[in-house]
């Protein structure tokens, strides 16, 4: 990845946030910053891991999941072009991650030690609001992913996603959407026929 690269990831990212990055902010953002390839299949983060690095999805898509007690594998979270990896609660509280986080393709990241991030930011006023609004995003996912489950029946959900993440869907499994929305792939099959039939 070359400096133009990164200076577009950078300014894209900010846009996300609404945080103004200068010059000064994104050579920091560049020295801390690495480039890392991940294959289809394979774990940014595995489950009983430690959560130490933080990294933005440059190209690519991943997935949050975990076992169940019962064998069962459930889809938390996507993460596309533009998407924070790191397990926040695994890293505050200095535990082990109770989820992993998978490539569902060959994916591209830029990769960084949290500690040296947070060390890179502490003191820099522009990137410590980068730093909250990129937090900030992340929670209010969760919290609007966890509301959905009490408020929306699972046709509403499967709406509200393809409404969230504009073509994401052709770029999942049956199996990981339907988990994500908490149905069977049958149950999405259908919903999906009956979507289509009202469009």
């Amino acid at each position: 990845m070359n400096e133009n690269d990164y200076v577009g990831l950078w300014m894209d990212l900010s846009k996300r946030t609404g945080i103004s990055l200068n010059e000064e902010s994104i050579v920091l953002l560049q020295n801390v910053f690495k480039p890392k390839l991940i294959k289809k299949d394979q774990f940014f983060l595995q489950e009983g891991e430690k959560s130490t690095e933080i990294g933005f999805v440059t190209k690519g898509l991943f997935r949050s999941c975990y076992i169940t007690k019962m064998g069962n594998d459930i889809t938390k979270y996507f993460y596309a072009e533009g998407g924070t990896l790191f397990s926040y609660v695994a890293y505050l509280s200095k535990n082990e991650s109770t989820y992993c986080i998978q490539a569902l393709e060959d994916s591209e990241l830029l990769i960084a030690s949290i500690f040296d991030f947070e060390r890179h930011v502490d003191g820099h006023y522009e990137l410590l609001l980068f730093y909250k609004k990129m937090i900030d995003g992340v929670l209010v996912a969760k919290e609007e992913h966890a509301i959905s489950f009490k408020l929306l029946n699972s046709a509403e959900r499967y709406i509200q996603f393809l409404a969230e993440y504009p073509g994401l869907e052709k770029r999942l499994k049956q199996c990981h959407l339907a988990s994500y929305l908490g149905i069977t792939p049958v149950s999405l099959s259908r919903i999906r026929k009956k979507s289509n039939l009202i469009k």
